[in-house]
């Protein structure tokens, strides 16, 4: 009987350790299954993409603002001081718009000076030409009366002629007839010679007394000129985008009065990533967002210049914009790349660069593991990226930033 017993409390002893063996085991094996905390991600804080398939539209998004091909920068055209302000930046304007005025009195004063001076030219010709004149009447009135000598002393020869033959009048009398005859006619040449030279002269003075008065006048106009550059006008149709003095404020020669920019032949200036530069080309399709209005342009002008990591791109707009449409006004620009048929594509993970590669964790399907999967990128637009290899449609990729993960092949989404 006791040896029995003994059997028996053996094999109970056996099954025990058995039994403890297994359930050591069991505990290992859940624990070598289970992720190490290094490889645990909280599900709550991963981003998660789906792979999707279809045609991927390729643009580049920017912003920027409407530019005006012909602004018009109006300057100081001399010393003075902003004496009222009429217009501000963001008022419509026409040719003759009025947007401020200023003062200058030593200016005024220079103006009457130069009309005064101008007046005075013109009443130096008026008196110049009435002296010559009355010269000329003058020797023309010397003329006419040798002219009349002359003639009575033609006929006075004439009639001695006659006379001297039959005795009458002796020939000494006839001969000096005949020299006074002479000598009047050469008087009257010599007169007619001094007439001719002071017409050309009296011409001459008429002429320098024009170039006085031309010259005063032109002193005036210029004054005349800055006198009512003092009313500052926008001179062309659109909108004043800038302002550049305050009231009261005293303005050099040549100083910036304000910008005024064309509403009819607007252009897009739009910033543009340098990533993005090899992939923008000429005459690409531009849509410009004004936020009330949608206007289709094309790529004109790359400034490969780079500043602040960023390309300048110009987009070329229709003849006629809508109303929205204004210089400064700030816009959001898409460019159209291309447009890839069938392609695979995703949200565009945390670092991710276009045809590229890079490590992935794809999800799975019914689990919670995330396997590390390596993938070539291919074109990226703003928000999506395609995918050239390393993924199915459907399939689920954590698009996290996954730098603290790049050693572990394996992450487990938590809970």
């Amino acid at each position: 009987m006791d040896i029995q017993v003994e059997q028996k409390n053996n094999i109970k002893v056996n099954w025990l350790w058995l039994g403890g063996i297994a359930l050591a085991i069991a505990i290992v094996g859940w624990l070598i299954s289970q992720p190490t905390a290094q490889a645990s991600l909280p599900a709550e804080n991963a981003w998660i993409g789906k792979v999707r398939q279809g045609d991927l539209t390729i643009s580049v998004a920017g912003f920027g603002q409407l530019k005006s091909r012909t602004p018009r920068l109006i300057s100081a055209a001399s010393e003075a001081t902003v004496e009222e302000i009429m217009l501000r930046p963001g008022a419509e304007v026409t040719p003759s718009s009025v947007i401020m005025k200023l003062k200058d009195a030593n200016l005024s004063q220079s103006l009457k000076d130069a009309k005064r001076a101008l007046q005075q030219a013109k009443d130096q010709y008026l008196q110049s030409d009435i002296n010559q004149q009355r010269e000329m009447l003058s020797h023309q009135a010397s003329l006419e009366i040798l002219k009349s000598e002359l003639e009575s002393a033609e006929l006075e020869v004439s009639a001695q002629a006659g006379l001297v033959e039959d005795g009458a009048v002796s020939k000494l009398d006839y001969q000096r007839t005949v020299l006074e005859h002479r000598q009047l006619k050469r008087r009257i040449d010599i007169e007619q010679r001094r007439i001719a030279q002071l017409k050309t002269l009296h011409q001459a003075n008429l002429q320098l007394a024009n170039s006085d008065i031309e010259a005063a006048e032109e002193a005036y106009q210029l004054i005349q000129h800055r006198v009512d550059q003092l009313t500052v006008r926008a001179g062309i149709t659109g909108v004043v985008q800038q302002l550049h003095v305050e009231l009261g404020q005293s303005v050099p020669l040549g100083a910036q009065l304000a910008l005024v920019g064309s509403t009819k032949d607007l252009y897009a200036q739009l910033q543009i990533p340098q990533a993005y530069a090899e992939q923008i080309k000429l005459k690409q399709s531009v849509q410009v967002n004004t936020r009330a209005d949608l206007i289709t342009g094309t790529v004109s002008r790359i400034n490969p210049m780079v500043q602040n990591g960023n390309i300048e791109v110009e987009v070329a707009l229709p003849a006629v914009l809508p109303d929205s449409a204004r210089p400064e006004l700030n816009i959001e620009g898409t460019i159209h790349i291309s447009t890839l048929e069938d392609a695979l594509y995703i949200d565009k993970p945390i670092g991710a660069k276009a045809f590229s590669t890079a490590t992935l964790y794809r999800i799975e399907p019914n689990t919670q593991q995330a396997h590390a999967i390596e993938v070539h990128y291919g074109a990226q637009t703003a928000q999506y990226i395609q995918l050239l290899s390393g993924a199915q449609p459907q399939q689920r990729f954590i698009l996290s930033d996954m730098a603290s993960y790049r050693d572990e092949p394996v992450v487990y989404l938590s809970k």
